[in-house]
């Protein structure tokens, strides 16, 4: 765009997210505005990313400018309004390393920036407009930057060059100008030298240097998801044999295996490596259980199905009990597909949410009818026993599992005595009774 965009609608909306007609800011009117103000600042980032930085710049001057005169008057006890100065920072940052601007320009900006700054300290908001002032008062013109640039210097001297305040943070800021750009010489060169080992090897890639990509990946990779990242882009330029190279590599770094896996499990099937695709398979379900997971190792595993089940099952029950919350609903899903009731009992005894509960009380009525009665009476007792009117639904469902259980084991005289005995226990409670002459 070559015309100058107005502000003044911008500034408008800022106004009214800010500081509406009403003036009822209750608790958690701060969430919401924080969110309708970073949509308004996405306008400017897009000039931004467009590579039309000045629009940008105009746009942020009045987002800013407006913010920093209301967002205190909110109550922001979660501090959610104070936080948002992080996000506004790196849009400020990006604008102006994106802008063609002459060294007094970018003075211009950091005075303007470091006053915003005063501003917010007189509320304890963190000084994340240092960020953008490092990015104003460097460009890309800072010596030890277009040392860097140019290959002159292949990382920063730390005895000699004192980075600046922020410097770490403006590294992959840098690096997304440079790569829209198409400035992929300057991007590999300050990636390296920054050590953005992930990055400088996916570019490699992208250039058509897969050779180097895999080399520098096999060498200093230490994430599988880093390796997915590597992955992915080997197999957008059409190396295959890499990209299975990295992938395979990356199935021994560290955690979270499962998004690798699963990708390099539908990778090698499609390129006829069985053997690979079941080993991937495997460790996708080893890293994330699911019941997903756990049939496709099923499904390619053939005659050596019985082996690798026991395997599988014995992991997911000593990984159900030692991070329930990671892995209790996926443990249930599989145990209850197998039916192996007991097992997914022992995973809810622990702990568990009520919808998980249900389910496998619901599995288990027929077969482990007296686990039920006393698992579902124990929460319809609880509720009913605190007296609280508008759960006694809840604990009126609870009941009708105790009472197909009592059913199931064939003790309905026991049920009628139960329900007796609830009558003379809760008797006031007249929703309640309503309630239970259903059962």
């Amino acid at each position: 765009r070559h015309t100058p965009v107005d502000p003044q609608p911008i500034r408008r909306q800022i106004r009214a997210i800010l500081r509406p007609s009403r003036y009822d800011y209750d608790y958690g009117y701060a969430s919401g505005a924080v969110e309708q103000v970073s949509e308004v600042l996405s306008q400017a980032q897009r000039f931004a990313e467009g590579g039309d930085g000045r629009n940008a710049l105009a746009l942020l001057e009045a987002i800013t400018d407006e913010y920093t005169k209301s967002w205190y008057e909110i109550d922001d006890s979660d501090g959610e309004l104070g936080g948002f100065f992080e996000e506004l920072a790196k849009a400020w940052a990006e604008a102006l390393l994106v802008a063609d601007l002459a060294p007094a320009e970018r003075r211009e900006w950091s005075k303007k920036l470091g006053a915003w700054q005063r501003e917010a300290d007189d509320y304890g908001v963190d000084d994340w407009f240092s960020l953008a002032q490092t990015a104003a008062e460097q460009g890309w013109d800072e010596p030890a930057l277009r040392r860097v640039l140019t290959g002159e210097m292949a990382e920063l001297d730390t005895e000699t060059e004192e980075p600046a305040d922020y410097a770490d943070e403006l590294v992959p800021i840098r690096l997304r100008v440079l790569e829209r750009q198409g400035r992929f010489q300057e991007y590999l060169y300050l990636a390296k030298a920054e050590e953005q080992i992930k990055e400088y090897s996916i570019m490699l890639a992208r250039v058509g240097r897969a050779q180097e990509a895999i080399d520098e990946g096999l060498r200093y990779l230490t994430t599988a998801n880093e390796a997915l990242a590597l992955a992915m882009a080997l197999r957008e330029q059409g190396e295959l044999e890499k990209t299975v190279r990295i992938s395979e590599h990356g199935l021994s770094l560290a955690e979270p295996r499962a998004p690798l896996a699963a990708w390099l499990t539908e990778l090698a099937e499609g390129l006829g490596q069985h053997d690979l695709a079941l080993r991937a398979a495997e460790v996708s379900f080893r890293s994330a259980p699911s019941l997903a997971a756990y049939l496709k190792v099923h499904d390619l595993a053939g005659e050596g199905w019985l082996v690798l089940q026991a395997a599988l099952l014995d992991h997911l029950r000593t990984n159900a009990a030692q991070a329930y919350w990671f892995h209790g609903s996926a443990a249930v899903d599989v145990f209850l597909h197998e039916g192996l009731i007991d097992d997914a009992i022992a995973v809810v005894t622990k702990s568990a949410s009520y919808g998980l509960l249900e389910r496998v009380m619901d599995a288990a009525i027929t077969s482990r009818p007296d686990w039920v009665i006393q698992a579902a009476t124990t929460q319809a007792e609880r509720i009913m026993d605190a007296g609280d009117a508008k759960h006694y639904d809840h604990a009126v469902e609870w009941l009708k599992r105790a009472r197909d259980a009592y059913r199931a084991a064939g003790r309905q005289q026991d049920w009628q005595g139960y329900l007796h005995g609830l009558r003379d226990t809760h008797g006031r409670k007249y929703k309640l009774m309503g309630l239970i002459k259903e059962l």
